[in-house]
């Protein structure tokens, strides 16, 4: 698959996945990628970064707060005033979480405007982590349920249909290669999809080892060599079985990506490399 036409499918693509997957460093990756094929790519943090990106011209990173979106959803609306003075007395945040789901819905309807901006081709969003990601993306058809009309109602029926239209959004799980890992992210992914109608890309199982050699006659190496070499086919042969469990539980294509002893900079930029050759042996055409 070509990588510019993989990652234009959608404008927005969230990363979703529970901390310890890589999720932050993945986001960093995407939008690199983006940016490096000459998209106009704008990386989203919503719980301020977490990791270090390398610079392109063509990458914008910014955090976007509940707070922030209600001032400028009230800006948008002429209600500057009002977004002012919540601002000067220090309480748009307290205001922006007064009910379950408004933070979520606030940020989410920000996230459709960024990426309705001219100068904008793709958003990346790094989505908040642990399971607050999977409340974030129920939170528009609970509220929805809850309050039908009036504004909410009205930004929660745009964000519903926001989610669940792949040209204009997609949602990317990240997982690790373990066996409780690869549930949560199946039960994550058929929830979102069936429960919610969240249009989802690709899985990515991110931190793979690499599998040792085969020996003709282990026995020979070395007491402590042998001892790494039993542990590191034992390791490599649990990942191989987590992942064909994935591949059985989803018809989604999944990307692959190794682990990388690297932090900052240095790892989203092997990340990228790796992401760049996963997405390029994805079949053409994405199962629908």
């Amino acid at each position: 698959m070509d990588v510019r036409h993989f990652l234009t499918a959608s404008r927005i693509i969230i990363v979703a996945g529970k901390g310890g997957t890589g999720k932050s460093a993945l986001s960093g990756a995407l939008a690199l990628a983006a940016a490096r094929t000459g998209l106009r790519t704008r990386l989203i943090d919503l719980d301020g970064p977490t990791t270090s990106v390398p610079t392109h011209e063509n990458l914008v990173r910014e955090t976007v707060s509940p707070g922030r979106a209600l001032s400028d959803y009230l800006d948008s609306r002429g209600l500057g005033f009002v977004s002012r003075r919540l601002a000067s007395s220090g309480i748009v945040e307290l205001v922006a979480s007064t009910a379950p789901g408004i933070d979520d819905l606030l940020v989410l309807g920000k996230v459709k405007s960024i990426a309705h901006s001219s100068d904008v081709d793709l958003v990346v969003v790094d989505g908040p982590a642990s399971g607050h990601a999977l409340d974030m993306l129920r939170a528009p058809t609970q509220l929805k349920r809850a309050v039908p009309g009036g504004p909410i109602g009205h930004q929660a029926d745009e964000v519903i249909t926001l989610l669940g239209d792949s040209s204009r959004c997609r949602t990317m799980i990240v997982t690790t290669p373990a066996v409780t890992p690869v549930h949560e992210a199946v039960a994550a992914m058929n929830e979102l999809a069936h429960d919610f109608g969240v249009a989802l890309a690709p899985v990515v199982v991110n931190m793979t080892d690499e599998t040792p050699p085969p020996l003709a006659d282990p026995s020979t190496l070395a007491p402590h060599l042998h001892t790494a070499w039993q542990w590191a086919s034992t390791r490599a042969a649990a990942q191989a079985a987590a992942v064909a469990e994935l591949d059985a539980a989803t018809d989604l294509p999944m990307v692959v990506l190794r682990r990388h002893r690297l932090d900052g900079d240095d790892l989203v930029a092997a990340l990228t490399d790796d992401l760049v050759a996963s997405i390029e042996a994805l079949p053409e055409t994405e199962p629908g």
